[in-house]
């Protein structure tokens, strides 16, 4: 009868057991989210490439070098707020993007050029096509995209340039105004989003030196959604309004 008993006890402990770690288990589940994650690696003048990780959900886009602990730029896509966060200082620098975008004027002193790229590979069974920004004999900035392709990362990225024109009307009288080129207006304030208006993004390239290209991606990523939460102990700062 003692055994039994301990047989009973012990069977009722190891189902206790199991029971805990699988609300254990569904509770990390449920703080998990389904995400498409890209990677680009960035090039600027004078520094080593680096690795840039694009994580895209419904409600946020996220940008770091690929450490979830790390500074990190969150787009909140239905409230149009960027957070771009800083570890080491415990601050929070915050973009609110709502607002008219800026309307270009009726006459713009740029155009957009699209060819098919004949010599570039297909991905996904779509042929890419190169847009460059043109102001005068200027090309602003270039771009291999591919329509159709990772669709809710092309919107995620449309959205935010988007956003970040907002910003840059209210800012642009503090903008000097020998740097307010054709070729500045265009691609910071009238059409921050000619490239991803057009396609998802496999490179793009300014004649400054600035570059990036696509090195991989997964869908149906599941992420943790802390990586969407803002530190509410770090210092906020507003963007300039004005």
């Amino acid at each position: 009868m003692h055994t039994l008993n301990r047989l009973h006890f012990g069977l009722t402990g190891f189902l206790l057991l199991l029971a805990l770690f699988m609300l254990a288990s569904n509770a990390v589940r449920a703080a998990d989210t389904t995400a498409t994650v890209v990677w680009f690696e960035e090039q600027e003048p004078g520094i080593d490439p680096y690795p840039v990780r694009y994580i895209v959900t419904p409600g946020y886009m996220r940008s770091d070098d690929g450490l979830d602990d790390g500074d990190f730029l969150l787009f909140d896509r239905r409230q149009r707020r960027i957070y771009s966060v800083a570890r080491d200082t415990r601050t929070v620098l915050a973009i609110d993007g709502n607002g008219e975008p800026p309307k270009a004027p009726q006459t713009p002193a740029w155009h957009v050029r699209e060819r098919a790229d004949a010599k570039a590979p297909t991905i996904a069974g779509i042929a890419p096509l190169e847009v460059a920004l043109v102001a005068g004999d200027e090309v602003c900035h270039t771009a291999l995209v591919a329509p159709g392709f990772l669709e809710p990362v092309r919107a995620a990225l449309q959205e935010f340039s988007q956003s970040l024109a907002v910003q840059q009307l209210r800012t642009l009288g503090h903008t000097p105004p020998e740097m307010q080129t054709p070729c500045f207006l265009s691609r910071y304030l009238y059409a921050t989003d000619f490239h991803v208006a057009r396609g998802m993004p496999l490179a793009d390239w300014n004649a400054d030196g600035k570059r990036r290209e696509m090195t991989r991606y997964r869908s149906d990523m599941s992420v943790d959604e802390k990586l969407f939460v803002v530190p509410d102990d770090y210092a906020l700062i507003p963007a300039a309004a004005d």
